[in-house]
């Protein structure tokens, strides 16, 4: 677990693919919304509210790798606790 937190940034949230309008006249988005505007965003909590960041196409490789690492880190810190309750379940028999 400390390899991954060194060596790989991690970001806790979650990633959306959503379609949305542009708002600009003319454009297909408009008249069809099976033409709209399809993006990836990141879905996180900020000061306990939620917040959807749009991530650019250049960064969603990295933000994907960022958000898979969270969900290991957390699937880790779950192995790490249940251990540690398996201990306190031994130490009190």
């Amino acid at each position: 677990m400390i390899h991954i937190m060194q060596e790989q940034p991690l970001v806790v949230g979650s990633l959306v693919r959503m379609a949305r309008t542009c708002g600009k006249p003319g454009c297909h988005c408009v008249d069809s919304p099976k033409h709209r505007h399809v993006s990836l965003y990141l879905a996180v909590r900020d000061r306990g509210k939620r917040r959807m960041i749009c991530i650019p196409k250049e960064l969603e490789r990295d933000v994907s790798l960022w958000v898979d690492a969270y969900k290991e880190t957390s699937r880790l810190m779950d192995v790490l606790s249940q251990g540690c309750l398996a201990r306190i379940s031994a130490a009190k028999r």
